[in-house]
């Protein structure tokens, strides 16, 4: 597939030096941004490496790279989710990595987009969503408010003229996601009405709280990823968390995981609930520009485990339906949600982002609420018909 437009060159990356060139795009277009963030490089590769990512198998991503004069200056990633069609049946495909050189203009991003279209066309898809990168359990939305402050860990990065771009070219918005920060004071309080559920937890020896195994870890990421499969299942946009995924998050979660980042509830003995928490790899990798290498590994280990970080965010939690809206259900909920705030208040913590949540999720929005967050970014989910 080739593209001409202007200037602007459309190609696949299918060589070794194309996806280098793809997978490292963003580390150009975006060094001289106050706000962005660069992700470990060597996270990025094994993103991109089905050896180390086994979920990319289904997808068989498509990556373009626009170019002008030979260089690269954009680039965008089309794929076909089975397990998205298989629990939504839509005829959607898929987009991400949708990034670019410099400021945003029309004409790369339209080129870039049309690639995207014709590609998921030809496997026979009838509309195109995103972005997400690779699903909706990955980085997914373009960022549309918040553009003040830099992203959280795992969130994605976006200049503030891409929106109107992609509304201009007949994308309409699909869902809105939340993101919201929670500021917790030197002395960690917690809510009212949290303190009143929290009161029944300490009471009620049927209920039991405790932290990550760190000696079993894929055991209890398996055991996480069973209740979040269960508790988000019928959701706007929710495609279950596969084995693949989950060894894939234990594996890249496993150097920040400590044991008091993870807590589950147990109801009877029977697992409930739990909240997992790490910490904002964007603030202890500041400067490093991405590199582990030579020192870049120590001084992320020791900024995170000796000197600490001030923020982290919670990027998974969930109860398992059976006890929603159940009194049991709500002070399991509780006693995990609280234990992993005072967990990492007491070490230092004392900013944390909840994201994201839907904008039609009324119990986290009301959680939200109750705890005083700040909404502070929203990030859209856009979608148009082939």
């Amino acid at each position: 597939l080739l593209l001409t437009g202007m200037e602007v060159r459309i190609h696949r990356a299918e060589k070794a030096s194309d996806i280098k060139t793809f997978v490292e795009l963003p580390y150009r277009a975006y060094r001289d941004e106050p706000f962005w963030r660069a992700p470990l490089r060597l996270e990025r590769q094994e993103h991109f490496n089905p050896k180390k990512n086994g979920a990319l198998a289904a997808l068989q991503p498509s990556y373009f790279l626009a170019t002008r004069e030979g260089q690269a200056v954009g680039r965008i990633a089309s794929f076909v989710n089975p397990v998205h069609l298989q629990n939504h049946n839509d005829g959607t495909g898929h987009f991400g990595f949708l990034d670019t050189l410099g400021a945003c203009d029309d004409e790369t991003v339209l080129a870039l987009l049309k690639a995207a279209e014709n590609d998921l066309r030809v496997r026979g898809m009838s509309r195109m969503g995103g972005p997400y990168n690779f699903s909706v359990n990955d980085e997914c939305g373009l960022l549309v408010d918040g553009f003040d402050s830099p992203p959280s860990v795992m969130m994605p990065y976006g200049r503030s003229d891409l929106p109107k771009i992609m509304e201009d070219a007949g994308y309409e918005k699909a869902m809105d996601m939340y993101a919201f920060r929670y500021r917790m004071a030197e002395t960690f309080t917690t809510p009212r009405f949290v303190s009143r559920v929290k009161k029944r937890f300490e009471g009620d020896r049927t209920i039991s709280v405790r932290r990550l195994d760190m000696s079993r870890l894929y055991e209890d990421i398996a055991l996480i990823v069973g209740i979040f499969n269960d508790a988000w299942s019928g959701n706007w946009g929710f495609l279950p968390i596969s084995d693949d995924e989950a060894k894939f998050l234990a594996d890249s979660m496993k150097p920040v995981l400590q044991s008091d980042s993870l807590w589950i509830a147990f109801v009877d003995g029977e697992p409930a609930s739990f909240t997992l928490m790490i910490p904002n790899l964007n603030e202890a990798s500041l400067g490093l520009d991405g590199r582990l290498l030579p020192f870049g590994w120590a001084t992320l280990l020791y900024r995170i485990k000796v000197r600490g970080v001030k923020s982290a965010r919670i990027p998974l939690a969930g109860t398992r339906k059976k006890f929603h809206k159940t009194r049991r259900g709500m002070t399991a909920t509780v006693g995990a949600w609280e234990a992993c705030l005072n967990a990492q208040h007491a070490k230092g913590v004392r900013e944390v982002e909840f994201s994201w949540v839907l904008e039609t999720n009324k119990d986290l929005l009301g959680l939200a609420e109750i705890y005083d967050c700040d909404r502070y970014k929203t990030y859209r989910i856009y979608e148009k018909a082939l």
